[in-house]
Formats: structure tokens, C-alpha cells, sequence
């Protein structure tokens, strides 16, 4: 309803401003994001409870609607890389009304299977960042998180160098194995 008094407000002013800048606070308003810095995570996504912000679930991509800003801030203090600024404005155009995007990525495939998962740049901070931790000591360990979540289970399974790995597990053995015969008493006095 204040926006539609508003656009009534806009239609009978004496010299119309498409634009009209407004001061801190306000709660009409645009964001705008450093799109260098932005890793894609979607945490303002979340964020949003006016679903200002959404993502598109077709491909990485971060869209906004500047008519469904309330300017609370939500999406900048939850940002991670800090790259979201508000900048509180009345916009009379269309364009405050449809979705605009404002980041897009090409998706980052897996290194095993090649699914497509995330994107490039929030896999590549993710791997500097964890880059000499302890729980990945190794090239091998680290390129891990280059897997999909798919890959990176078979691949933390089939390795020795886990550091919670207990040593080399029996295999499993079940009633059908010794009612069928296929392992004897011997055996499974040998293991």
C-alpha cells in the first residue's frame, strides 16, 4: 500500500524523479555487492526475510528485487566476505519490480565425476583458507574438497591417511556367511 501511494505521489509531482536518494535508514532501498569479492554462498540468501534476495535453482546465481527491500541489513551482516553495501533509495521504475541479477557464476565440477556443485571461486577461497590446517596435511587431502559430496565420501573411506583411521578392519561377516559355509571356524579364529 506505501508503495502504490507512493508511485500516486510520483505520478502527480510537479517534476518526477525516477530515482530519489534517501537518507540512512530508510526502509525502501537497493544493495550493491562487490562482485570480486562475492564467493557465492548465499548466506544473505538465508538472510533475507523478505526474500528480497533469492537464488536461481537452475544455475549459481544471486537475483534481487528492490521492491521487496526493507533495507534491514540482515543481508551485510550476515555476508562472510563483507561485500554488501546498502544504499537506501525510492526507485519508481519498473526495474525496482523485476528481478535483477546481481552475481553470477559457472558451476564447479567435480574433480572425479565432474557433477556440477558450487562454484569456482567459493571452492578456491575454501582451499587457500584451509590450506595448512591440520586436518589436511597433504595435496591429496586438500583436493578433497575439490570432490562433490558424492566423491569426497568414497574418497575419505578408501584412504589410510584419515586422521581418525583405527588400522585395517575385518570384514564384515554375517549369520548367512557361516550357515553357508563360505567361512569356517577356522577361519574366523585366523582374523
Amino acid at each position: 500500500m506505501i508503495r502504490n501511494a507512493l508511485n500516486h505521489l510520483h505520478e502527480h509531482a510537479p517534476t518526477p524523479e525516477d530515482i530519489l536518494a534517501l537518507p540512512a535508514g530508510a526502509p525502501f532501498g537497493t544493495i550493491n555487492i562487490d562482485t570480486d569479492g562475492c564467493t557465492m554462498c548465499l548466506s544473505c540468501v538465508s538472510a533475507c526475510p523478505v526474500n528480497a534476495l533469492v537464488e536461481n535453482s537452475e544455475k549459481p546465481q544471486l537475483r534481487f528485487r528492490e521492491s521487496a527491500c526493507v533495507q534491514c541489513g540482515l543481508c551485510k551482516a550476515t555476508c562472510p566476505e563483507k561485500v554488501i553495501s546498502l544504499e537506501p533509495r525510492l526507485n519508481f521504475t519498473n526495474d525496482a519490480l523485476n528481478l535483477v541479477v546481481l552475481n553470477e557464476e559457472e558451476p564447479f565440477e567435480c574433480i572425479r565425476c565432474g557433477k556440477p556443485f558450487g562454484v569456482k571461486s567459493m571452492i578456491d577461497n575454501m582451499t587457500a583458507k584451509l590450506e595448512g590446517h591440520s586436518m589436511f596435511p597433504d595435496p591429496a587431502t586438500l583436493e578433497r574438497i575439490r570432490m562433490c559430496d558424492d566423491c569426497r565420501i568414497v574418497a575419505m573411506t578408501n584412504e589410510d591417511t584419515q586422521p581418525f583411521f583405527a588400522g585395517h578392519r575385518p570384514p564384515v561377516r554375517t549369520t548367512d556367511d557361516y550357515l553357508s559355509g563360505k567361512i569356517s571356524d577356522k577361519e574366523d579364529s585366523e582374523d
